[in-house]
């Protein structure tokens, strides 16, 4: 594609092998392959499957890599005009207070997306300037087909024949572990998480991608961006401290943990005591919320009603978090003296993470279209009953073979980590035929 998304070729092909991106990917890639020559070198087969796993899942697939280069050659004003700089920002010393935003969000805008100067302010409802779906559109682009081959579905394949061929060199020495159907269940479980993925897949390769303007009622996919509804979204304050302030958000979720450091006193197979001690984050609260919102794709708005979606939403990256060493609430203050007096344990941190889907945002979305009642439009003062799309909403309610669906993201960046249907279907396939003959001979 070229900068609207013409030209550039995004089916995957045959071989889809692809390289780390970035610090974290390349530390994890090399650590799976260290694993993995460990291994072999003290013939431990299942440690080298370990090893090859950490290595394959460690690098990205061929479409996420692609994207990538696509946002590259973007002017970050045309497509990332809403997003935050992405970094660690050390706000006290004393207390180790900080804050994170992740440096890159795979669920963002990947070719220009319009910016508030351009949205319909006065109707929310009516086509943007030109009338014309927005360049991300699945109507433009297409969706992707993912490549036969790539490194995460190799590495499965690879990692579960070094697991079978451990348990051939144990056979001898563990007849009893030998004998379990260890493979077997490995492969069920393979397969059953490779059909999901590939229902999925499907879903989104056989559900036409509708356009909002000419949205029918009934089950449908839609695919837009992130504007006001009747009202603006209130400033969030997460778990109800001001320092941690968000606006802008249509829905959003958090969670707020600590560190625990416990000790106990434990006796080792010669029964000897010593004291161990382990670390562990704790969820203490979580909260969710959100307001209706207008999912807009060019041609016109159409209304979400989010609290529908709510156990059906997936944000991606977290949006920010905040960790230090000390809570400044005094209630958390004393349950820490109580944790550390009565339960021998120690609290060492506290993390405040945030997920949320803001305005602006690319949206996808598998809901059912059902029409507005006279009464919920009369609090609506921009509903024109001109267009189809102003008298209708989005709702999450399931349906025989439907399920619905809230994403950040388009349609694009969702299915961007998605494998194919041989790696999904086949792959485990040949790993419960496996199965099935160590269990039996």
């Amino acid at each position: 594609m070229d900068e609207q998304g013409q030209n550039t070729e995004l089916d995957g092909g045959m071989f889809g092998f692809t390289l780390p991106m970035g610090l974290f990917g390349w530390l994890m890639f090399l650590l799976g392959i260290t694993i993995f020559a460990v291994g072999i070198f003290i013939w431990l087969p299942v440690i080298s499957a370990v090893g090859i796993i950490i290595a394959g899942f460690s690098t990205p697939s061929q479409l996420q890599v692609k994207l990538h280069n696509i946002r590259k050659k973007m002017r970050p004003s045309e497509v990332a005009w809403q997003s935050g700089m992405g970094g660690t920002e050390l706000v006290s010393f004393w207390n180790n207070e900080r804050i994170h935003r992740p440096e890159q969000d795979l669920r963002s805008w990947v070719f220009p997306a319009p910016a508030p100067k351009d949205w319909h302010l006065e109707n929310r409802y009516s086509p943007d300037a030109f009338s014309e779906l927005i360049a991300e559109h699945p109507n433009n682009i297409g969706t992707p087909i993912p490549p036969l081959f790539s490194n995460s579905g190799l590495s499965m394949l690879i990692a579960y024949c070094m697991l079978a061929f451990q348990l051939v060199l144990i056979k001898d020495e563990y007849e009893d572990i030998y004998k379990l159907p260890i493979m077997l269940v490995v492969a069920i479980i393979w397969l059953i998480v490779g059909f999901i993925s590939w229902k999925r897949l499907q879903a989104m390769h056989d559900t036409p991608t509708s356009v909002i303007r000419s949205a029918a009622i009934g089950n449908a996919e839609l695919v837009g961006q992130v504007r006001n509804g009747i009202v603006k979204p209130p400033m969030l304050h997460v778990d109800g401290d001001h320092s941690k302030t968000v606006a802008d958000l249509v829905s959003w979720n958090w969670k707020y943990e600590v560190e625990v450091e416990q000790r106990r006193m434990v006796r080792d197979s010669n029964g000897n005591r010593h004291e161990e001690v382990s670390r562990h984050w704790r969820t203490i609260r979580t909260d969710e919320g959100g307001v209706d919102f207008t999912l807009h794709d060019g041609t016109g708005g159409i209304m979400i009603i989010t609290g529908s979606f709510r156990n059906d939403n997936d944000f991606g990256e977290h949006l920010i978090q905040w960790e230090c060493n000390h809570s400044p609430n005094l209630g958390n203050l004393f349950g820490n003296i109580f944790s550390m007096l009565v339960t021998n344990e120690r609290i060492l941190g506290h993390r405040w993470t945030l997920w949320g889907l803001k305005l602006g945002d690319p949206c996808y979305v598998m809901g059912m279209i059902k029409p507005r009642t006279n009464e919920e439009m009369s609090y609506d003062k921009q509903v024109d009953t001109t267009l189809q799309n102003s008298i209708v909403y989005a709702v999450g309610e399931k349906s025989p073979g439907f399920k619905p669906r809230l994403e950040k993201g388009t349609e694009l960046t969702a299915i961007s980590s998605a494998r194919s249907e041989f790696e999904n279907i086949v792959f485990p396939i040949i790993g419960l035929v496996i199965g099935i003959a160590q269990f039996l001979l």
